[in-house]
């Protein structure tokens, strides 16, 4: 009947449905997990909120994840903390509903892909790849990782920006162009990437779907001679500039690479692996060794270590030696169109920056891509012969459902901390941070010693993997202070006085196991420790002399911090005094400066600092947390 949907429209939809019903209810268990990594470092900070909702533009955009802040994505935290319950349990379920709109989106992509080429039925095959790459178990660490919503959230508007593309060349095709659709692109162009910085790479995503895809072609088949100079111009302009660029800051970003433990051109060669093994993982994934944790890496240091490096090489550049080859014909073009739109997603991250070296949440938007090949092998099967459409389909629920079993399984594993710290340490028995994590996990239930231990293999682990980054030996034994603490069995004194006996230069590395420790004080959750020892020994290392090259100045402020817990005023205030030596304009140590002068008496510094601040006050440089918290001492 006419004005009603067909029952071909009805069956579309009610798959459409079930199948994202069924993704979200897989999904739906891995809201109890915990957080992780930089979980804390990005989100924690915003349970201030909570008491000063007046903060909220500060937090937004105050983040220093990237260089742009990455607004988009903070505004979402700080909104789900003001209108949520704050829960981990939250975050990741908007997580989840995220990764099916980008599953829906996705489908609609499909859709318009398709339509352009002329496929009939366009809708169940879309749903179906869709779900594909919804249900790829490569994806759990993505989702599930609260903080990688950046990186969702980026991946939602490229898609967007890819499908107002397509909307606006179908008008093109036509001969009657909308262009506002031009304006939706730049809109989601700026959006993703003030979600995450490599939210830009939708533009040679773009480029990429014109010239291998479309084709330059208007409905009739035609090619569109204007549109095809423009597309080839800016591809072979945004090379030319990107090769230039490669010339002229080589040496900075070579530089970059000091603070790893490998270098540039090490780098190179690694990724040339480890992106055949995305590939690999997506498609054929081995469970045992997915999750976040993949700094047992072995990098190669040559061609020929490890051997597989070359044959790495040789397969990505074979790839791009097809391009000019396959160019010429209609479907082998297309066919390269995947590939490609892998290989650019991975443009920013698996190149030439000092990032490490393998995390799975790199692939959510290339693996796009990855979809796009069977989608193209589909395509030509289906309008060469009619008749395999139904077969493929089927093919593809099978695909649906093996999937599933291997989400599902990885989302139960992803539901409880235990599990997971234990499914980490299975599958890279040789990564520190896995270690670490089960070390942690171990004290938390009381075993101490097997606590200590698993922490001494982390310490090792991290001197042999170039990966995984050397551990300094004083941040080994700060953790094992915070470990024994866990387990209700504190170190004696003659197991945390070995700090500084290695590297006497620097006794300590990072800030990050300090403030667990600085936590484990502020909370008195370790009251049988020896803290009075522990600062003495501390002092006698790092007070002796005014000496800052023995700590960055987040040591030394982390250090203070850690006086201030114990109330020893006089530590914290000369810890903090060689943390403004190094950075005399953090204003962060300005107010804690003011808070150990006033502390210990010293009233007319303390009116010092006021004045300063006050000053930076009248500039409109201070935050709304610092304006409130120089109030305090301007009532006194």
């Amino acid at each position: 009947m006419k004005g009603y949907p067909s029952l071909r429209a009805w069956g579309a939809t009610l798959l459409f449905v079930t199948l994202y019903l069924a993704v979200y209810w897989i999904y739906l268990p891995g809201t109890s997990g915990p957080v992780m990594l930089d979980d804390r470092s990005s989100l924690t900070k915003l349970e201030s909120l909570e008491e000063r909702p007046e903060q909220a533009l500060d937090f937004v955009l105050g983040e220093n994840s990237g260089p742009l802040g990455r607004p988009v994505s903070m505004a979402t935290f700080v909104a789900e903390r003001l209108l949520g319950d704050g829960s981990t349990a939250t975050a990741k379920a908007v997580n989840i509903m995220l990764h099916t709109v980008s599953g829906a989106l996705i489908a609609y992509f499909i859709v318009l892909l398709l339509t352009a080429i002329g496929v009939k039925a366009p809708v169940p095959i879309a749903v179906m790849l869709s779900v594909l790459w919804l249900l790829a178990p490569l994806h759990v660490s993505t989702v599930l990782y609260v903080v990688q919503r950046m990186t969702m959230l980026a991946t939602v508007f490229s898609l967007l920006g890819l499908i107002a593309y397509l909307r606006w060349r179908r008008g093109v095709g036509s001969g009657e162009p909308q262009h506002a659709w031009l304006l939706l692109v730049m809109a989601c162009i700026a959006l993703a990437v003030l979600s995450k910085e490599n939210g830009i790479l939708v533009v040679p995503l773009i480029l990429l779907t014109e010239a291998f895809w479309l084709q330059f072609r208007d409905n009739s088949g035609r090619i569109l001679l204007w549109l095809q100079s423009l597309t080839l111009m800016l591809i072979a302009g945004g090379a030319l500039a990107i090769v230039l660029l490669l010339g002229i800051f080589w040496d900075t970003l070579v530089d970059y690479h000091q603070f790893r433990e490998f270098t540039l051109v090490e780098r190179l060669l690694t990724q040339a692996r480890v992106v055949w093994d995305y590939v690999g993982q997506f498609y054929l994934p081995e469970t045992s060794r997915l999750g976040i944790y993949h700094d047992d890496l072995h990098v190669s240091v040559s061609l020929s270590q490890p051997g597989s490096t070359a044959y790495a090489v040789l397969g990505w550049l074979v790839l791009i030696l097809l391009v000019p080859v396959l160019w010429w014909w209609k479907w082998p073009r297309r066919l390269l169109y995947g590939p490609l739109f892998f290989l650019a997603g991975h443009a920013m991250e698996s190149t030439v920056w000092p990032l490490e070296l393998y995390f799975e949440h790199r692939n959510y938007l290339p693996s796009v891509g990855l979809i796009v090949i069977p989608l193209c092998v589909y395509a030509y099967a289906v309008k060469k012969w009619p008749e395999v459409r139904y077969p493929l389909l089927a093919w593809c629920m099978v695909a649906i459902v093996a999937m599933a079993i291997q989400t599902s399984s990885q989302v139960s594993i992803w539901s409880s901390r235990p599990l997971l710290m234990m499914h980490h340490v299975n599958g890279h028995p040789h990564s520190a941070r896995a270690n670490r994590d089960y070390a942690s996990q171990l004290a938390m239930s009381g075993a101490r010693d097997a606590a200590l231990l698993y922490s001494e293999r982390a310490y090792k682990a991290s001197l042999a993997t170039p990966a995984a980054g050397d551990e300094h030996f004083g941040d080994f034994v700060l953790r094992n202070v915070a470990l024994a603490c866990l387990a209700g069995e504190p170190l004696v004194p003659e197991e945390y006085e070995v700090i500084g006996r290695v590297q006497p230069q620097r006794p300590l590395g990072q800030v990050v196991t300090m403030g667990v420790v600085i936590k484990l004080r502020q909370e008195e959750r370790c009251p049988r420790f020896d803290w009075d020892g522990f600062l003495e020994h501390l002092a006698s290392l790092y007070l002796t002399e005014f000496d800052t090259s023995l700590a960055s100045h987040n040591m030394f402020s982390a250090l203070a911090m850690l006086a201030n817990a114990h109330q020893h005023w006089e530590y914290a205030y000369a810890y903090n005094a060689r943390h403004l030596a190094l950075v005399p304009h953090s204003v962060r140590g300005m107010l804690m400066q003011l808070h150990f002068t006033t502390a210990l008496g010293k009233t007319s510094e303390a009116q010092e600092y006021i004045a300063r601040l006050q000053e930076l006050q009248r500039a409109g440089k201070l935050t709304q947390a610092e304006l409130a918290n120089l109030a305090l001492y301007l009532e006194k």
